[in-house]
């Protein structure tokens, strides 16, 4: 089982770096990131993805500038994603080394979301207990299977992954939603 990545990003080139480098960490490699360039025109994060040179990172540019918090470049990578699980994140976030192998523990009974605990800087990177409600979770702390989340479309308002949250769970209410007790995912 393959987790793919669907990363926004427009201006944060160390950022996106430290994301790219904390999956390229992933003590299990079965994993593939989707890239979603937030401009049509060649950009930093070209040459950090290309310097990387890493076959399971794939790049797309947007035909025009969005500049809505990614949230068309997710509804964009969604829609293009082929593996079982997804995973939607941001460019300047990272992971645990551990996170792939966890989300396929967890897997096993085919549940809709995956979700795990975080850091967030925004609160002096302080532990976060996530739940899957609308503001209890961040886009990066949960891994939907894809059959499930091209179902439902990304909105663009500021809090859409708690929207998605609150939508998975009324387009989907006999899905199983699966925690994982641990800390994965640093907000930055």
């Amino acid at each position: 089982m393959t987790i793919e990545f669907i990363i926004p990003t427009f201006d944060r080139g160390a950022e996106l770096e430290s994301m790219l480098y904390s999956l390229l960490a992933q003590k299990d490699g079965d994993w593939k990131a989707h890239v979603i360039i937030d401009t049509p025109n060649e950009f930093p994060a070209d040459g950090i993805i290309d310097a990387i040179g890493d076959k399971r990172i794939r790049k797309t540019h947007m035909n025009r500038r969005y500049n809505d918090w990614g949230h068309s470049l997710r509804e964009y990578g969604k829609q293009m994603s082929d593996s079982e699980y997804l995973l939607m994140t941001n460019d300047d976030n990272y992971y645990t080394p551990n996170l792939i192998s966890e989300i396929k523990k967890a897997a096993i009974d085919n549940p809709g979301i995956i979700y795990w605990d975080m850091v967030h800087s925004h609160y002096n990177y302080s532990y976060f207990r996530c739940s899957p409600n609308f503001n209890q979770i961040d886009m990066g702390a949960f891994a939907t299977r894809t059959d499930l989340a091209k179902q439902i479309t990304m909105g663009t308002k500021f809090a859409a992954d708690g929207l998605f949250i609150e939508d998975f769970k009324k387009t989907f209410p006999n899905e199983k939603i699966t925690r994982i007790d641990k800390v994965l995912f640093v907000h930055n």
